[in-house]
């Protein structure tokens, strides 16, 4: 089940950008209180309401962020942009045999940090009519996440 919510909320972070709700109003104080504790100084913040969780887009320390909380407040996640070039060497060389450019075209590559601070790396790319999402351990294990059709 944690996995199936995981997938959700990746899913969602990476086909969604521009959509949330600046409206505060809809948004319950426990959310809105554990949020501005975690960040301070946030600016720009949007949000939107899902039946499985709320998500917050901003920007912090001048980077773009998405945090991802419980309707009860509790903190499941952060995610950001990241640089492909970035990532392990060893997922580096991995994908770039076994998912080549062309056919491959990145679309999105991102940090995903729990709320107990285990980090991965979700990168999606787009081949024909499928996006294929694979995630990245710290460590540059690489394994396939989700394939969809669009």
């Amino acid at each position: 089940m944690k996995k199936l919510f995981i997938t959700a909320l990746i899913a969602v972070a990476i086909g969604t950008s521009a959509f949330a709700d600046p409206n505060t109003s809809a948004v319950n104080s426990k959310v809105l209180n554990s949020f501005s504790n975690e960040f301070k100084g946030a600016e720009n913040i949007s949000w939107k309401i899902t039946s499985n969780f709320i998500k917050a887009s901003f920007v912090y320390d001048e980077k773009s962020y998405d945090a991802f909380y419980t309707a009860d407040g509790d903190l499941i996640g952060t995610s950001s942009e990241f640089n492909f070039a970035k990532l392990p060497k060893k997922a580096i060389a991995a994908i770039a045999q076994k998912f080549p450019y062309p056919p491959y075209k990145l679309k999105e590559c991102i940090e995903y940090t729990n709320a107990d601070g285990e980090k991965n790396y979700f990168i999606s790319f787009e081949r024909s009519s499928q996006l294929l999402v694979l995630q990245v351990s710290l460590n540059g294990e690489v394994s396939e996440f989700q394939k969809n059709q669009k």
